[in-house]
């Protein structure tokens, strides 16, 4: 059970780390929407979500409960300005 905390409190490190360079990209990105590297880092951004996910689901659930309370509003800010507008 030891292991198991340790485990997801590394998984919950991640995830905030990975929301960091989540909030660069999408100032980045709303800094300059049209550029040429739009279309790069809104892949890369797509792809560290994937992996934000991937850690969560393999939390015990008050764990995966923190971090999802945690990613809401980048998620949702994300989501409605580049997954649902497109």
């Amino acid at each position: 059970d030891l292991d198991l905390n340790i485990k997801d409190t590394i998984r919950l490190r991640k995830v905030k780390i990975n929301i960091l360079l989540i909030q660069e990209h999408l100032e980045s990105m709303q800094r300059d929407p049209y550029g040429l590297e739009f279309a790069a880092w809104h892949k890369e951004v797509d792809t560290i979500w994937k992996y934000i996910f991937k850690q969560i689901n393999q939390m015990k659930l008050d764990v995966q409960k923190n971090a999802l309370e945690y990613i809401r509003e980048p998620w949702t800010s994300y989501a409605s300005h580049y997954v649902f507008s497109r």
